[in-house]
């Protein structure tokens, strides 16, 4: 009974070693039949290639016969006789020639043009303008020029010497008297800047805004953006200080104050996550 036990499983092992030798043995001749039917369809066609070059080579010998007519009945066929020419496949196409088109004399393009006034009406100039004028002499006008410029080196002197009170009150006082002068928003721009580094960010931000707002077209416009939105971000304005910030990176991307900008706004989106 104890060897019938072990006998068993023996058996069994020996039954599944054929089986799964058929297996494969049949998989392998699935393959087989399979590539065969590949090799026999690329002999078809090789085979259909072949007759259909066969016949494109029989056409073409054919349009090339030449017929070897006996020397005893040479004299019976005409010499000048043509062969019948071949029908050609493609349609017969007509020439027409098409008359050019002829203007119409009832249509005239000046005439329809838009009127343009040929008269202007010239108006004298008026005579009180003209001598306001000449009550002004021209040394007076490159004297006030001379003493705006010297009036704006005198407060950014003070700047640099440290005498910060003194240049803010210079700096707002030759921006009042002369608003039209090239330096005005560079005067605007470092007022701001000594009321920020007072730390009196609150008195700074209008400064910085009135730079952008008159003079548009400055120097100082991308350095009064980047600053005010410093002054923002100081004062716990955060939405605020990073709409100017983005501004400044969209209205200017090719400014220097750009790197800055950047990294002001990325502090302010850290501490904005950093927030419960």
């Amino acid at each position: 009974m104890r060897f019938a036990i072990v006998l068993v499983p023996l058996a069994c092992a020996c039954a599944a070693a054929p089986v799964r030798e058929e297996s494969q043995l049949a998989e392998l001749r699935g393959q087989l039949a399979a590539q065969s039917e590949q090799i026999a369809v690329q002999q078809r066609r090789i085979d259909e290639l072949e007759v259909k070059l066969a016949a494109v080579a029989s056409r073409a010998e054919a349009k090339t016969v030449v017929i070897q007519v006996p020397p005893q009945t040479a004299a019976a066929v005409p010499a000048t006789k043509p062969l019948a020419p071949a029908k050609d496949p493609r349609p017969h196409l007509k020439t027409v020639k098409l008359s050019p088109r002829m203007p119409r004399h009832d249509y005239n393009p000046v005439e329809r043009a838009p009127r343009i006034p040929a008269t202007i009406a010239l108006r004298e100039p008026d005579e009180h303008a003209l001598a306001s004028l000449d009550d002004v002499p021209v040394d007076a006008v490159i004297r006030a020029e001379v003493e705006a410029d010297h009036s704006f080196a005198s407060a950014v002197r003070e700047l640099n010497d440290g005498h910060l009170a003194a240049a803010e009150v210079d700096l707002l006082s030759f921006t009042e008297k002369y608003p039209r002068h090239a330096a005005a928003d560079d005067a605007l721009y470092l007022a701001g800047l000594i009321r920020q580094n007072r730390g009196d960010c609150e008195s700074a931000v209008p400064l910085f805004d009135r730079v952008p707002r008159e003079y548009p077209a400055g120097d100082s416009v991308v350095p009064a953006l980047l600053e005010k939105g410093r002054c923002l971000r100081m004062l716990q304005h955060a939405e605020e200080a990073r709409r100017t910030l983005a501004r400044l990176l969209a209205e200017y991307p090719q400014a220097v104050e750009v790197t800055t900008a950047r990294q002001l706004l990325q502090s302010l989106e850290e501490s904005q996550s950093g927030r419960p």
